[in-house]
């Protein structure tokens, strides 16, 4: 004799299926970000730009270049404050890198 409630298979049948559901939609979202994180690194190179940049000012100090000079070999800009940077871009990623106090 066999017993079967045929009124609580019907919420459960909904209950798995919505769970399945939102399994799914959840690995389609963990995929989807991941996708973009990694076009993200990508672009690590302009910060490795900004770094040999800072690098090359320094070197082109210590040979003794002018300030002037070197704000023009470099296009330092001065931004909202007056605070003096030098900006790389790439690939949607810009890095500001501000530069001492004369």
């Amino acid at each position: 004799m066999k017993i079967k409630n045929k009124r609580g298979d019907i919420p459960i049948t909904i209950l798995v299926i919505g769970v399945l559901a939102i399994c799914a939609l959840a690995i389609f979202s963990f995929y989807t970000s991941s996708q973009k994180v990694k076009s993200g690194f990508d672009s690590i190179g302009v910060v490795n730009r900004a770094v040999v940049d800072m690098q090359k000012i320094s070197l082109y100090e210590e040979l003794g270049f002018d300030d002037g000079e070197i704000k023009t070999i470099f296009g330092v800009q001065p931004d909202k404050v007056g605070r003096l940077f030098i900006g790389v871009t790439q690939g949607g990623i810009s890095v500001k890198h501000f530069l001492p106090p004369d």
